[in-house]
C-alpha cells in the first residue's frame, strides 16, 4: 500500500498560486473556493461533481472549477488516488485572459466543467511536477503564464490586434545588455514603469514570446558564441547567468536541439 501524503507548494514570489499534491482516498463534502481551480488525477479514478453534474475523472481529463462553484471530487475505486489541485487568484487569471483578449476586464468563467485532452493533461502534469522541483522562481512563473495562456485560449475568442509601444525596443535593448542577470517581470516593470501584464502582452504581440523566454533565447545565443570561442561549459554557464550547469544544459537542449558539449565538439569553424 502506498504511503498517504499531502504536499503543498506555495511561494511568496508567486502569491497568486497554490498547488496541492496528494495521495489519498479521503472523501470531501461539497464545498467551494474563491479561487479558480484546476485538478488532475495522476493515478486513480474519481467521481467529480460540479454544479449538480457528475463526471468520471481519470486519465487525460482535467477538472475545471470556476470561483465559488459548489463541487466535490472523491475516489471511486479502491486504488489510492494521486492528484494535483491548483488554486489560482481570480485577478491573476483575469490578467491572463486579458492577454488573450484585451476586452476581458473581469474574470470570464470557463464554459466547461472538464477538459478531456491528452496533450493538456500531460502538459499540466509536467508543469505540476516542475513546480515542485528545484527551478528558479522566474522560470516557474513563466511556465505558469505560458500554460494558462494556452489553456484559457481554448475558451476565449482571441484578439490578434497588434500591440505596439515605442518603449518596446528599449526593453529589448535592456534585456540584451543585461543578459547575465535573471531579470524578473517585476524588475522589468519597475524599470520601465509599466504593468507586468502589459509587458507580457507587448512581447507576445511583437515576438510571440514572453519576456522570460526572450531573455533565455538571448542567453543561449550568447552561450553559442562563448562555446565557439572555446570557453568551457562551466564558464559559459556562468558568463550567461544560468543558475547552474543543469539549468544551462536543459535550456540549451530545448532551443538548440543538442547539448552544449555536442554543439562545441561538432561546431565547424
Amino acid at each position: 500500500m502506498k504511503k498517504i501524503f499531502t504536499q503543498t507548494f506555495k511561494n511568496e514570489q508567486l502569491p497568486f498560486m497554490e498547488l496541492r499534491h496528494s495521495n489519498s482516498n479521503m472523501h470531501y463534502k461539497k464545498h467551494f473556493h474563491d479561487t479558480f481551480s484546476l485538478g488532475v488525477n495522476k493515478c486513480g479514478e474519481s467521481t467529480y461533481m460540479n454544479s449538480d453534474e457528475v463526471y468520471t475523472l481519470n486519465e487525460n481529463k482535467l477538472s475545471i472549477i470556476n470561483p465559488n462553484v459548489v463541487h466535490a471530487c472523491n475516489a471511486s475505486t479502491e486504488v489510492i488516488n494521486e492528484y494535483y489541485m491548483m488554486y489560482l487568484d481570480v485577478d491573476w487569471c483575469t490578467n491572463i485572459q486579458n492577454l488573450i483578449n484585451e476586452n476581458v476586464t473581469t474574470f470570464t468563467p470557463v464554459s466547461s466543467h472538464m477538459l478531456e485532452n491528452k496533450e493538456f493533461y500531460h502538459e499540466y502534469l509536467s508543469m505540476c511536477d516542475y513546480l515542485f522541483e528545484e527551478h528558479s522562481t522566474v522560470d516557474k512563473e513563466d511556465a505558469l503564464i505560458n500554460f494558462f495562456v494556452k489553456f484559457f485560449a481554448l475558451f476565449l475568442e482571441e484578439d490578434n490586434t497588434e500591440v505596439s509601444d515605442d518603449r518596446f525596443d528599449k526593453m529589448v535593448e535592456y534585456l540584451d545588455s543585461h543578459y547575465k542577470e535573471n531579470i524578473t517581470l517585476e524588475e522589468l516593470a519597475g524599470h520601465f514603469e509599466l504593468n507586468i501584464f502589459y509587458i507580457i502582452r507587448l512581447f507576445k504581440s511583437q515576438m510571440n514570446l514572453t519576456p522570460r523566454a526572450y531573455l533565455i533565447n538571448v542567453k543561449i545565443n550568447k552561450a553559442k558564441q562563448f562555446l565557439q570561442q572555446g570557453y568551457s561549459i562551466v564558464d559559459t554557464a556562468l558568463e550567461c547567468g544560468f543558475v547552474d550547469q543543469s539549468h544551462f544544459h536543459k535550456n540549451f537542449l530545448k532551443i538548440v536541439a543538442t547539448t552544449p558539449k555536442e554543439y562545441q565538439l561538432n561546431f565547424v569553424q
